[in-house]
């Protein structure tokens, strides 16, 4: 089983929500193959949006980007 963290972090590096994921190969490929996917196609410089619907009335958009600490 493969685990992921996925962190919240606002424009001062500070961590405001956090989450581990167990990823179970054969349940959440899926989620695995996505986030390879996203890291795929993102483009040095370029900001990117994941756009998550169906949980609330609005849309909820997270702009993506690789940064290197």
């Amino acid at each position: 089983m493969k685990t992921i963290k996925i962190s919240l972090v606002n424009n001062d590096q500070v961590v405001q929500a956090t989450k581990n994921l167990n990823l179970n190969e054969s349940v959440d490929h899926s989620v695995a193959a996505f986030i390879r996917q996203i890291r795929e196609e993102l483009v040095t410089g370029e900001t990117a949006y994941l756009e998550i619907q169906g949980l609330q009335k609005d849309p909820l958009t997270f702009a993506i980007s690789q940064c290197e600490w």
